[in-house]
């Protein structure tokens, strides 16, 4: 920023030259927390900034403070919600007008247009969401307290032609681990050092990346809001990066960019981003980068999925300092970004780079407040035109959906797991999406479908949202120059979400008539335990199929119970009319028979699981007991770790972490007899943070002894899985057998280059061996989530899972897929009593992959097989 601003600019549009009005009740919110925003050193924790936003709504009638609910870790999630008093007074009258926008297919035309004059442009404000970008969440204090008490002429437009939707913090308890953890280390050696957990409990940095799955409590909040309440034309995503380069990113965006987003929707990004950019150089903000770095093409995040409900999603992204440390920048070390700034230089999209200098966190939460009162008052100025274009948004999502293919996607009952089916017919619904379920048979593309099928119907606003979950993505292909690596997407290249998760679906590419009943709530599956046939006095054994994920759920539940014996069949066999498939489990139990009955029952009803009572003894069984299993947990945050834990607390698996110290104790078989490695490198496991980069009690990794022990480990019956990038250290330090198809064979082991083979994460097809034990009640093929990992190839183990003699992407982008067909991509070494799995991928990718969710619990129960 210019130096005529220092750190104690104080906003835009003159404020600071124009006599003002403060109700005297109203204290500033440095008064409240003790020191000025943003100064350095200094941060405000939640309770702090939720007790100043509360007394703020107690003294001023332009602000309201909602408490929307409780975080993970148990804190107040809240919104403030800031108008005129008029506007705030009548905000259920607004919010019918905004569904009504939201849903245009059920409005006359004349109607529409007569709510786009007399509604409001409301604006979403969401800030840090990730917790390290502090700034945010410090702003919105200033922010608020502005609005509550200013009265220029801006401010006033500002207030009668908006509604201001603000979260001060999207993950309040990441901040108050940040805001904690910098207090305890400034002004030590360790001042602003990365913390060495994640500041989510579960998801870290990947918070933002959950907005689709609605997998944690607090996108389940924000997604209500959104979609079933207050439908916003403009969500802005407030968020901090790297400071090697531009001081602030703003839209549009960098190439490329997703179909299913609406033409009529990148103009308006563009528009605001033109105001934005504007507003900032005109009031004397420099190093303000556009269209370059991020792009519209990943469906995930906070500001990208509102763009497949017609909403405006803008991100801002201001380089960062030390948490609140300021730092000294020469312009000599300021760099570019391969996407859209070749180097840091003058260029149309960067008009005027930052000359260098300090840089504070006061500046951040300057270049952040400028950015909201600019979309702030574009949108009062504009409000007719913002709520028009929605409308017409939605009109046209819907005669897209008439007129052109696909016309729907079809999601039959005959699935092979029908809980994970209606979860994620759930996951469409609370997106917004509406789902039909068909009263009778009906035919589409010449197919006869049954009576009970779900129909999801292009021909509704939110259609970009449900085609770009349902259809495959084909990520277009970017090469910077022949020979060249390709270039990175931002996120991920696809994510079709039925082959996430393993579910059926079909496309329907010609109109169809079908007499078809809107679903308000999509049922829970219907569980049942069977005794046709069988006096339950009589029953010797009871089984279930254990081919589904809530049916892990009820063997962890049985496990846990002393009176049941349990085994699991090897073997297939056929009990009437049932199949029983390879690793179907069977329960005895020690009490007198049938007395078990009512337990099972309601067992089975609540989980929606098919238990069967036998009169019969089954052969070919394993004794099962309950796994005594070790999730490695690093002090390098790891968030496939967290994402790990989530899903085996979901599915109700007891685990304990492993520390580093542990580790390096050694004696591991002794304690369990799994151990799970999730996605990370060597390197980094062995290693861990640098001496003096952190307090001593956090630094160093497993080191060599712990490789060691993990060895040893296994050597003494244990079974260590490894989860994609984890495999390395058991490839490169055991002596196993087994290599690295995708690793060049040069001077040493190394990565095949980009232009040799790339894979930056899309779904690709697999076959399964199904009579390995990872492999039981599987289906042969499915879609696995590669990111960048490993392919095996090897002269012993056993093959559970390899990619096909042909092309094997399903969804996404793939570059030299030759050299990853027919290679392994799960893999089951032995090694003295022992064994290593090695997964070459992640089977349970960001909660999304419940598909192959199973192989790893298959794998967890095959530690304990028999034994």
């Amino acid at each position: 920023m210019r130096q005529k601003y220092g750190s104690i600019f104080i906003g835009i549009f003159g404020l600071l030259l124009i006599a003002v009005s403060v109700d005297a009740q109203i204290i500033s919110p440095e008064e409240a927390i003790g020191f000025p925003v943003g100064a350095d050193y200094k941060l405000a924790r939640w309770e702090k900034i939720t007790d100043y936003l509360r007394s703020l709504a107690a003294s001023s009638d332009r602000v309201i403070l909602e408490e929307r609910g409780k975080t993970t870790e148990g804190l107040d999630f809240v919104l403030a919600l800031i108008s005129s008093p008029e506007n705030l007074a009548n905000r259920d009258h607004y919010k019918a007008i905004q569904r009504k926008l939201a849903n245009p297919q059920e409005q006359k035309l004349a109607e529409l247009k007569q709510l786009s004059r007399a509604g409001k442009a409301v604006v979403m404000i969401s800030c840090n969401i990730h917790s390290t970008e502090v700034a945010s969440s410090q702003m919105s204090m200033e922010l608020a307290y502005q609005l509550a008490t200013e009265n220029t002429p801006e401010i006033k437009e500002i207030l009668e032609n908006t509604i201001l939707l603000l979260i001060p913090s999207a993950n309040p308890d990441g901040l108050n681990m940040v805001v904690d953890w910098y207090e305890r280390t400034v002004n030590t050696p360790y001042e602003g050092a990365p913390m060495p957990w994640l500041y989510h409990k579960y998801t870290g940095h990947d918070n933002n990346r959950d907005w689709f799955m609605l997998t944690q409590i607090e996108s389940q909040l924000v997604t209500q809001m959104l979609y079933e309440e207050w439908f916003p034309q403009v969500v802005y995503d407030v968020h901090q990066m790297g400071n090697r380069g531009a001081r602030f990113v703003i839209p549009p965006y960098f190439h490329p960019v997703n179909p299913n987003i609406p033409p009529l929707l990148q103009r308006e990004l563009s528009l605001i981003g033109a105001q934005m950019a504007l507003d900032l150089t005109s009031r004397g903000f420099t190093g303000v980068l556009s269209n370059a770095v991020y792009d519209t093409w990943w469906h995930g995040g906070f500001r990208t999925v509102p763009y497949r409900h017609n909403m405006v999603g803008i991100l801002t992204e201001a380089a960062s300092v030390n948490i609140a440390s300021p730092i000294f920048q020469p312009r000599l070390s300021l760099r570019g970004h391969r996407r859209g700034l070749s180097e840091y230089a003058q260029q149309t999209n960067f008009p005027e780079p930052w000359p260098g200098g300090w840089w504070r966190l006061r500046d951040i939460i300057e270049y952040e407040k400028a950015a909201a009162y600019s979309i702030l008052s574009l949108a009062a100025k504009q409000r007719e035109m913002f709520l028009t274009n929605f409308y017409k948004m939605g009109l046209d999502a819907v005669e897209k959906g008439e007129q052109e293919p696909p016309r729907a996607f079809l999601v039959p009952m005959d699935q092979r797991d029908i809980n994970t089916t209606f979860k994620m017919l759930q996951i469409l619904q609370r997106g917004g999406v509406k789902i039909h379920q068909a009263n009778t048979n009906f035919t589409a593309d010449n197919v006869e479908y049954p009576a009970g099928t779900y129909v999801v119907l292009m021909a509704q606003p939110f259609r970009a949202h449900a085609k770009d979950l349902l259809e495959i993505q084909h990520y277009p292909r970017r090469i910077p120059a022949p020979g060249a690596p390709p270039e990175r997407p931002y996120d991920i290249a696809g994510w079709t979400l039925p082959m996430q998760m393993g579910i059926k679906v079909i496309k329907v590419v010609n109109a169809f008539a079908a007499d078809l009943a809107l679903v308000e709530e999509i049922p829970a599956a219907a569980g049942k335990l069977h005794l046709d046939g069988v006096d339950f006095q009589d029953a010797v054994v009871y089984v279930f199929r254990n081919q589904t994920n809530l049916e892990t759920v009820a063997l962890n539940r049985l496990l846990q119970k002393d009176r049941y014996t349990i085994y699991q069949q090897q073997g297939e066999t056929v009990w009437k009319d049932l199949h029983l498939p390879r690793g179907t489990i069977l329960l005895q139990s020690d009490r007198i028979p049938g007395s078990d009955s009512a337990e099972l029952r309601q067992l089975a009803e609540s989980l929606g699981v098919e238990i069967y009572a036998f009169n019969r003894r089954v052969e070919k069984r394993a004794k099962l007991r309950q796994p005594r299993l070790g999730l490695y947990k690093p002090w390098v945050a790891n968030m496939d770790e967290g994402w790990t834990r989530w899903v085996l607390e979901a599915h109700e698996f007891p685990y304990r972490n492993l520390t580093d110290a542990e580790i390096r104790a050694g004696n591991l078989a002794e304690w369990y007899d799994a151990i799970i490695l999730p996605d990370m490198k060597a390197s980094t496991m062995i290693e861990g943070h640098a001496e003096g980069s952190l307090p001593p009690e956090y630094v160093g990794g497993i080191g060599l002894e712990g490789v060691a022990n993990l060895r040893t480990f296994v050597e003494q019956g244990g079974m260590l899985i490894c989860l994609n990038w984890a495999t390395e250290l058991p490839m490169k330090h055991f002596g196993l057998e087994i290599n690295n198809a995708l690793e060049a064979n040069r001077s040493g082991p190394q990565k095949l280059t980009g232009a040799e083979f790339f894979c930056p994460g899309s779904l690709l097809r697999v076959f399964v061996e199904t009579t390995h034990p990872i492999g039981y009640g599987l289906e042969r093929e499915m879609a696995v989530f590669f990111k960048s990992g490993p392919a095996f190839e090897a002269r012993g183990g056993k093959r559970v899972a390899a990619y096909p003699n042909f092309n094997p992407l399903m969804s996404g982008w793939i570059e030299g897929e030759k050299r990853i067909r027919q290679k392994g991509a799960l893999w089951d070494v032995k090694l003295g009593k022992g064994r290593v799995i090695l997964f070459g991928f992640k089977p349970q990718h960001r909660a999304q992959s419940h598909g192959t969710f199973k192989l790893l619990f298959n794998a967890i129960y095959y530690s304990v097989i028999g034994k």
